[in-house]
C-alpha cells in the first residue's frame, strides 16, 4: 500500500535497503518493520557509517535517525561474540527503551542477537546477569557510568560509540559523564553523533569524542516536520497572577481541551505539562501502554518531548508552554513521524504569547490562530491511511481483535450538568456504534467529554 508522506522522508533516487545493506537479515527485519525504502538521512548517513568513519549527522527529529546507527550497529556485530561490542548513550530512560526495541525489531531475525537496556530507576542488581551475554549495549548516561566504574561491564571489544540527541547529551549536566565514560572505552572506536539541531558550542563539545568526522546536515530552514499543522488559541486569563487565578487559567484550558477532543479526530494524543509525578517503573509501563494502543490520551511531561515515537500519535496538545524553543519543537515533534502528518494545537494565556511571536519571529514556526472555521480533513484523511495492512495486522495481534462487538460505552473523563452536552455524547456513541456493526474495520472511537 502506498502511503502519502512528506518529502521529509522522501528521496528521489530509486534505491531500496538492498542497495545500502547486504545482511539479508536485517533487510528482512526492516521489511518486517514497515520499511522499504530509505529516508534522506538514512540514505546519506549509513554508507559512511558502514565505513567506520566518525559521523556527525543533523536531520529533523522523526525521519529515521534510529534506524540508521541501527543498521550501522548490526551490521558490525560479531554474533559469536557475547561480550557488548556497541554502546548506544541516550539522555532519558524512556528513549533508551524505545531505542532496543527499534534495534530489537530490525535484528528480529539475526539470531544470536542479544540486546539490552540499562538504566536507573531500576535496580543495578538486575543489569549484571544481562550484562553476561549482551553485544549491543543500550543506556543512560549515569548507569553505564556506574556499571564502567564498577568493572561491571567489559568495553575491551566495543567498536562503536552512538550519542542520541547528542545536543542533549552535550549539555553539562551529562557532558562529564560522557568523557568518564569515554575514557574506558577503546581509542579506535567508531563514533556516531546524532541530532534534530547543531550549534558552534555543541559542535566543540563533539570534538572530545569524534575524529574526523563526516558531517551530514540536512535540516532545511525550519526545524518543524513538514506534515504537522501548528495552531494555537488564547485562553482569557485574570490580570493578577495569583494562585487561585493560575487554578482559574487551568480549568479554562482543560474546558478548551475537552471541547478540543470531542472535535478532532484522532488515534493518539499527547498533552503535555510543566509536571512529573511518575516513578520510573510507572512511566515505562505507561509507555508500553501507549505503544500496545491501550491509552488513548498520553499526559506527561518533557520527559518524553525528545525521540519518542508512538506511531498512531496524530495529535499533540500544550496546555502549558515550554521553557524554550527548542522543547517545544521536540514537542510538536512526536506528532508527523516518518513523514505523516499531524496536528500541534497549543493553549496560551495573555502571558505566554510572548513566546508565540518568539516562535513565529526567530524560529520561523508557522503557528497560526485556531478558528472553529479550520477543517482538518486533510490531515486527518493522511492520517488514516498510515494504518496500512502490515501495521493493521499488527494492530489486531495487539488487541486480539478478530471482528468488531457490542462495546461498552466509551468512558466519560468529565462530568458537568449539561444535559445537551451529555445528549450529544451519547447521540455521538450510537452513531459510532451503527458504524462499527456495518463495517468489518475497526475504527477506534475518540474521547469525547460531556
Amino acid at each position: 500500500m502506498n502511503i502519502e508522506r512528506t518529502s521529509d522522508v522522501q528521496i528521489d533516487e530509486e534505491v531500496n535497503f538492498e542497495v545500502l545493506i547486504s545482511n539479508p537479515n536485517i533487510i528482512k527485519g526492516l521489511s518486517k518493520a514497515g520499511y522499504e525504502r530509505p529516508s534522506p538521512i538514512q540514505l546519506k548517513a549509513i554508507p559512511p557509517g558502514k565505513l567506520g568513519i566518525d559521523v556527525i549527522a543533523q536531520a529533523k527529529s522523526g525521519t529515521g535517525k534510529t534506524i540508521v546507527f541501527g543498521i550501522i550497529a548490526l551490521g558490525m556485530l560479531d554474533l559469536n561474540n557475547l561480550k557488548p561490542q556497541v554502546l548506544v548513550l541516550a539522555p532519558t530512560r524512556e528513549i533508551a527503551v524505545q531505542i532496543k526495541e527499534v534495534i530489537c525489531n530490525i535484528g528480529r531475525y539475526m539470531e544470536g542477537l542479544y540486546c539490552h537496556v540499562f538504566i536507573g530507576g531500576l535496580p543495578i542488581g538486575k543489569d549484571l546477569p544481562k550484562l553476561e551475554k549482551c553485544q549491543i549495549v543500550i543506556g543512560t548516561p549515569g548507569r553505564i557510568d556506574i556499571l564502567l566504574r564498577k568493572k561491571n561491564m567489559s568495553s575491551k571489544n566495543l567498536k562503536l560509540l552512538v550519542l542520541d540527541e547528542a545536543d542533549k547529551l552535550m549539555e553539562s549536566n551529562f557532558f562529564s559523564q560522557i568523557k568518564k565514560i569515554n575514557v574506558k572505552l577503546p581509542v579506535n572506536k567508531q563514533v556516531l553523533a546524532f541530532s534534530a539541531t547543531y550549534d558552534k558550542p555543541l559542535l566543540k563539545a563533539l570534538s572530545h569524542f569524534v575524529r574526523n568526522p563526516h558531517h551530514i546536515m540536512l535540516s532545511d530552514d525550519t526545524l518543524c516536520l513538514q506534515g504537522v499543522l501548528q495552531y494555537y488559541q488564547l485562553v482569557e486569563s485574570p490580570e493578577t497572577n495569583n494562585i487561585l487565578d493560575k487554578f482559574k487559567i487551568y480549568e479554562a484550558k482543560f474546558q478548551k481541551l475537552a471541547e478540543l477532543l470531542g472535535r478532532v479526530p484522532f488515534y493518539q494524543c499527547i498533552v503535555f505539562m510543566n509536571h512529573r509525578g511518575l516513578d520510573q517503573q510507572e512511566r515505562l509501563e505507561t509507555m508500553s501502554k501507549a505503544r500496545r494502543f491501550q491509552i488513548r490520551v498520553l499526559v506527561c511531561s518533557d520527559l518524553i518531548a525528545r525521540g519518542i515515537d508512538i506511531e498512531r500519535v496524530n495529535l499533540v496538545v500544550n496546555l502549558d508552554m515550554p521553557k524554550d524553543a527548542e522543547t517545544y519543537l521536540h514537542r510538536v515533534g512526536r506528532t508527523g513521524r516518518y513523514g505523516t502528518y499531524g496536528l500541534a494545537i497549543s493553549f496560551v494565556d495573555i502571558n505566554e504569547m510572548n513566546f508565540i511571536e518568539s516562535l513565529k519571529e526567530n524560529y520561523h514556526v508557522g503557528i497560526h490562530p485556531l478558528s472553529d472555521e479550520i477543517s482538518f480533513k486533510h490531515h486527518q484523511r493522511t492520517l488514516t491511511t498510515e494504518t496500512d495492512q502490515k501495521a493493521y495486522e499488527k494492530f489486531l495481534d495487539e488487541r486480539d481483535i478478530i471482528k468488531v462487538q457490542i462495546p461498552e460505552i466509551p468512558p466519560v473523563l468529565f462530568s458537568t450538568d449539561d444535559k445537551q452536552k451529555e445528549s450529544h455524547y451519547y447521540q455521538w456513541y450510537n452513531n459510532w456504534y451503527n458504524y462499527q456493526i456495518s463495517n468489518n474495520d475497526f475504527i477506534p472511537p475518540d474521547l469525547l467529554f460531556k
